[in-house]
């Protein structure tokens, strides 16, 4: 009884405290429903040694900032390796698919990635997206390089695509998938049915742990027909397109024209030539407003202050040293 009553005690205090780790880098406060996110101390003193903070406080123009060095120079030029690989291997089969996000971002601001962050952000059409595993395993010319389904521990609704390395956990490109919408809606009903998926995935991660990895993977395609309703485009063009709800994306609408993505153009990411959207600084006004200016925040890249295995780093190193394999 005794040890039963300290259970229920145990279980009390931590729903009304507890510290647990948040990732390699932070912690998570949680206090009485509130959660709050905190660095943990070697990462928050690594931090105020950035010198991107100096440049932020000083105005230097965010444009001549030099690439990143160090290690997560290293991981930005291995994870730009797996998004070569990607890029071949859609050639080859005729998939399209373009620079999103963040990596968008640093195309056009610094000609390469964000000096402080090392992910790589792509997009595809969900027909395209659906092809892609079997595409990518019948295709790479690296067999550690594969495209699997990423899940989210913080958020278990979701679950999106991402190009990984067998032997480095720490390497990868996200692919998100964008869906047909052939409604013909304005600009208000767009803003309105995005918050209405923005509260029925809000609703539907509340019980999304309940499903394993192929449970959800079935179950996305109904909640999204569920939440879109029968509006694909079929065989004619689409009106516009609407992200995939295999991710929580935080902007207002979630709606973008056909002529925002097409025709696809290219542009310059370390020195090579990668699709992009027709519309892509429109693009960048409406995710991030001035993205000439510095962020409010300056968040990390994730992999910055891993400790990485010498049998990491080697693999990383060899990814780096045939960069060259790609450019066909």
């Amino acid at each position: 009884m005794k040890r039963q009553t300290r259970g229920i005690m145990k279980n009390l205090i931590q729903n009304i405290f507890s510290i647990t780790d948040y990732g390699e880098t932070h912690h998570l406060l949680k206090l009485f429903g509130v959660k709050i996110k905190f660095p943990k101390r070697e990462f928050a003193k690594k931090k105020k040694e950035s010198p991107y903070y100096y440049y932020k406080k000083n105005n230097i123009d965010i444009t001549t900032i030099p690439p990143a060095t160090g290690q997560i120079r290293d991981i930005q030029l291995a994870n730009l390796a797996l998004l070569k690989e990607l890029d071949y291997v859609c050639k080859q089969n005729g998939l399209t698919y373009w620079l999103d996000g963040g990596t968008l971002l640093g195309a056009v601001r610094h000609k390469g990635f964000i000096p402080w962050d090392d992910d790589i952000d792509t997009c595809m059409l969900r027909t395209d997206y659906n092809k892609l595993p079997e595409v990518f395993e019948k295709s790479t010319r690296n067999p550690d390089i594969y495209v699997g389904y990423f899940r989210s521990k913080k958020s278990p609704n979701m679950m999106f695509l991402r190009v990984l390395h067998k032997k480095c956990p720490h390497l990868s490109v996200d692919i998100f998938p964008w869906d047909d919408y052939d409604k013909d809606i304005n600009e208000d009903e767009q803003l309105s049915v995005s918050k209405y998926i923005r509260a029925e995935l809000k609703e539907f991660e509340q019980i999304a742990h309940k499903y394993n990895d192929d449970e959800l993977l079935k179950e996305l395609p109904i909640l999204q027909e569920r939440i879109l309703g029968n509006f694909s485009a079929q065989n004619s063009t689409p009106k516009n397109y609407v992200w995939g709800i295999d991710f929580n994306h935080p902007f207002d609408t979630w709606f973008w024209d056909y002529e925002d993505l097409y025709p696809l153009k290219t542009i310059v990411f370390e020195g090579q030539e990668f699709p992009c959207m027709n519309r892509h600084e429109y693009f960048l006004k409406r995710l991030y407003k001035d993205y000439l200016a510095y962020p409010k925040k300056l968040t990390m890249g994730h992999s910055m202050f891993l400790e990485l295995s010498e049998k990491e780093k080697n693999i990383i190193q060899n990814l780096i040293n045939k960069k060259g394999e790609k450019d066909d």
